[in-house]
């Protein structure tokens, strides 16, 4: 009886192999790289890396990258491009986000805020004037800032 329990598959599981095979896969990887306000790349698959570094260690997605969902703190993303793009260098600082690769050979990179490294100037961090809260949130927003403004200190100085 219990064997028979085991070895059968159950509904849920029929479900989610008729959804899995059904669906396509891509035969070159796309990204969609986004922040709440614009829409950098767009099922762009004119690239052959992207590089970027979580709290764990060097993160590097390329084709056929398995299934998966990455953190990413603040700090450098880089895309290695193999076709030319308008207005888009692909070397990156960005202010934390995530990373989705779909089953489909897609990926979707999502990040708070993105700016072209060539752009970044470290002697400006400092001279803004900001007042945080004497909350929990403003002295977290703080710490977040302070760490960003290091990382990308020491980025833009490299």
């Amino acid at each position: 009886m219990f064997t028979r329990f085991v070895t059968q598959p159950t509904l849920l599981t029929q479900t989610q192999r008729a959804l899995f095979s059904a669906l396509t896969k891509k035969q070159k990887m796309e990204v969609t790289l986004r922040t709440p306000y614009k829409e950098y790349l767009a099922n762009f698959d004119g690239f052959s890396r992207i590089t970027a570094k979580t709290n764990e260690a060097s993160l590097v997605i390329q084709n056929k990258t398995p299934a998966s969902l990455y953190v990413l703190p603040p700090g450098p993303l880089k895309i290695r491009f193999t076709s030319e793009v308008k207005n888009v260098s692909g070397d990156f600082l960005h202010t934390g986000g995530w990373v989705i690769v779909h089953a489909d050979n897609t990926c979707e990179i999502n990040v708070m805020d993105l700016f072209d490294r060539k752009e970044v100037r470290a002697d400006q961090f400092e001279k803004g004037n900001i007042q945080d809260l004497d909350t929990l949130a403003g002295k977290y927003a703080a710490k977040s800032r302070k760490s960003t403004v290091r990382l990308f200190t020491k980025a833009t100085t490299q």
